[in-house]
């Protein structure tokens, strides 16, 4: 069986924010709903640290025993869930809001979603939307081979009826048969979505627990030959026997000049030269503008860790620095970075 495949459960809506997670030995677990603060542009991301505790610490209270992250826009969104639940130490599912081609409302993709935030140690990722268990397969397609946790999913139950808009395309036996083609991709934790009665859901955890996974052979992206890196948008793998860095490049206002002049000389990796924690504020402000992947160098811890931080992708770590190889590789596990 394959090692990504985790426990199965069938996740539905409870009252107010909580969840009831059903596993395939029957047991229920309260889990707790973490939705992002609108709109991102007015709070720095220290401030939606907070928000985020303090909602995860009110779920708690109620008696949560995990977060689910859902329908989160943007990467960000996510990484600030990831961070804020590593507090009470609960296992944290996220669901990245998604099309039918796989892209996520700020322009990234879903696989490259998937590669930065399993490398912080999401317990599961999935996706969510308006997308039917058909759709909701294509999608995870694309993102089965780089995942190294469970994979979740939500499809909906097709289109209401005009006339009969309690009533949707799939009934409750056809639903469960649809999402067949999901759990062929090793998804093994499902969720309620638009459409789904109680009918659907009774259908569709016979389904899911009663899978057998045990054929499942499916491909993974080698890691022993490749580096895989990921920004904001889009993933990019990478050989191990050539690797082409830009020389440091300094912070500063506008970096948009530095990055065209790396894609224009065909390098694979940017590297960022991060001196003071204000440098890694500022890259934060560029690093939208960046068409590759990222290797931070820095002499300062604080300095490389609020990089870090800020950072929406998975990046490199330069080890040719002042920086003790303990404490690099201490940094690197905690933010899911590679060093080199």
């Amino acid at each position: 069986m394959d090692t990504s495949y985790g426990p199965r459960l069938f996740i539905s809506r409870n009252t107010g924010d909580l969840l009831s997670a059903e596993t395939q030995d029957n047991r229920m677990i309260t889990g707790g709903i973490l939705t992002a603060d609108e709109p991102e542009e007015d709070c720095s991301f220290s401030e939606l640290m907070s928000q985020a505790r303090k909602k995860i610490a009110c779920l708690v209270k109620k008696g949560a025993k995990f977060i689910v992250a859902e329908n989160c826009q943007t990467l960000q969104q996510a990484r600030i869930a990831v961070f804020a639940a590593r507090k009470e130490k609960l296992p944290l599912i996220v669901t990245m809001l998604c099309d039918a081609e796989g892209i996520i409302p700020s322009g990234g993709t879903v696989t490259a979603a998937l590669i930065s935030l399993q490398s912080l140690g999401v317990s599961a990722f999935g996706i969510s939307g308006n997308l039917t268990p058909q759709e909701s397969a294509d999608v995870l397609e694309l993102a089965v081979p780089f995942a190294k946790i469970p994979l979740a999913a939500s499809p909906t139950a097709g289109n209401p009826n005009p006339i009969l808009p309690d009533v949707y395309d799939l009934s409750p036996q056809n639903m469960a048969d649809a999402i067949t083609p999901i759990l062929e991709c090793g998804v093994s934790v499902l969720l309620e979505n638009k459409g789904v009665s109680p009918e659907h859901a009774g259908c569709i955890r016979q389904k899911l627990f009663s899978f057998d996974s045990t054929a499942l052979h499916l491909e993974r992206e080698d890691e022993l030959e490749h580096i895989i890196l990921a920004n904001e948008k889009n993933f990019f793998i990478i050989s191990n026997e050539r690797l082409d860095f830009t020389e440091p490049i300094p912070c500063h206002h506008d970096m948009s000049d530095d990055f065209i002049a790396a894609e224009e000389d065909s390098v694979d990796v940017l590297e960022i030269q991060i001196d003071t924690p204000d440098d890694s504020v500022v890259f934060a402000e560029n690093a939208h503008l960046a068409g590759l992947p990222v290797m931070f160098r820095s002499d300062d811890e604080l300095a490389l860790k609020s990089a870090l931080m800020l950072y929406n992708g998975k990046a490199m770590i330069d080890t040719d620095c002042a920086i003790e190889k303990e404490n690099l590789e201490k940094i690197a596990k905690k933010y899911g970075s590679i060093l080199y």
